[in-house]
């Protein structure tokens, strides 16, 4: 059979096999493009394709990703020291969102524009993922972090029962140069969280440190010695107001929590999944912390660009990013899930 025949052949049986009957058209006129331009190589990744058909790479375009199914753009010839570095040089490249090779080798998702990053419109292209964690969807929690399901709900949670502890991830920029960072994060909370909580639980002065647990919650920071990013918050209740409740809701709620640390400023996000009053030794809630819907109160949990937050860093770097679940106390009692994180840095 001629490699033309051979062409037309799979290109039928990933429109009948592979594809749902709603994209077969889509996926004809798709074969019919790498009849001529790209030839079909099957792979898990883009990476995968280049590593095992050299010829491949003089040819960037759009190839079939098996484990999908579905189709990338695959920059095979393109790399640089980050995103906007490629975008930058290859002009050809700016309206292909796809895989580029970072510094020869490390094959990253980069987006072309920011459309789909709300807050980070404005600040141009060039973003790189670095992580993008959906548990529900099947992914595995990172090193550092413990997985669980309750209620039939997966998620990530401290990798510990005992004391006040946190449990850190860390996320590799692969030697990225970057100053910006946007992302989102989604959880849910167990137990009486105590948001900015301060040394007002045990006088622990190391409590408002920002290598303490000086939150319940997810706490994000770059470098060493550590410096702030983000912060997601959860408090106790989002409005109860007796008793010593109060000290531990979220800044913002209705008679007010401890406000957050000097240097976490107003970069934060703080919720709770509790009205007022709750069972709340109960695992998962119907709302999800920062999700930006359901607050009592608006100042500190809800607003138009929630989940994502965009930050700019005073430096440039290239440290790998730390996230951090941190629990005051009895972590059996009282911890954040994470369901969901998606980070970026340009």
């Amino acid at each position: 059979m001629s490699d033309f025949k051979m062409l037309l052949v799979l290109c039928g049986l990933i429109s009948s096999v592979i594809l749902s009957n709603k994209v077969v058209i889509a996926a004809d006129e798709q074969c019919e493009e790498y009849r001529f331009s790209t030839p079909f190589y099957p792979g898990g990744s883009c990476e995968t394709i280049y590593n095992m058909n050299p010829e491949s790479h003089a040819r960037p375009g759009y190839y079939w990703i098996t484990d999908g199914p579905t189709q990338v753009y695959c920059g095979m010839n393109y790399t640089g020291s980050s995103c906007e570095d490629i975008f930058a040089n290859n002009p050809e490249t700016r309206d292909k969102e796809g895989y580029y090779r970072i510094n020869g080798n490390q094959w990253t998702l980069c987006n072309i524009t920011s459309g789909d990053i709300p807050t980070c419109a404005g600040v141009g292209g060039g973003w790189r993922r670095i992580v993008n964690i959906n548990i529900s969807a099947g992914d595995a929690c990172p090193n550092g972090w413990r997985e669980e399901t309750n209620s039939g709900v997966s998620f990530c949670r401290l990798d510990s029962d005992t004391g006040s502890t946190c449990s850190s991830a860390y996320f590799s920029t692969n030697g990225t140069s970057y100053q910006r960072v946007c992302g989102r994060a989604k959880g849910f909370q167990k137990g009486e969280t105590l948001a900015f909580h301060g040394d007002s639980f045990t006088g622990a002065s190391s409590q408002t440190s920002i290598d303490g647990y000086y939150a319940d919650g997810l706490l994000l920071t770059y470098g060493s010695p550590r410096q702030h990013i983000w912060t997601y918050a959860a408090g106790s209740f989002d409005n109860r107001t007796d008793g010593d409740f109060r000290t531990y809701n979220c800044p913002c709620a209705a008679d007010g929590g401890t406000a957050p640390p000097s240097f976490v400023g107003t970069d934060y996000y703080c919720e709770s999944g509790f009205i007022d009053s709750a069972v709340y030794t109960d695992y998962l809630f119907a709302d999800p912390l920062w999700d930006g819907s359901g607050c009592f109160t608006s100042r500190c949990c809800e607003n138009r660009v929630q989940p994502w937050f965009s930050q700019v860093l005073n430096e440039t770097t290239t440290s790998d990013i730390e996230a951090r679940l941190c629990s005051l106390g009895e972590a059996f009692r009282r911890f954040v899930m994470i369901v969901e994180l998606e980070l970026y840095v340009q």
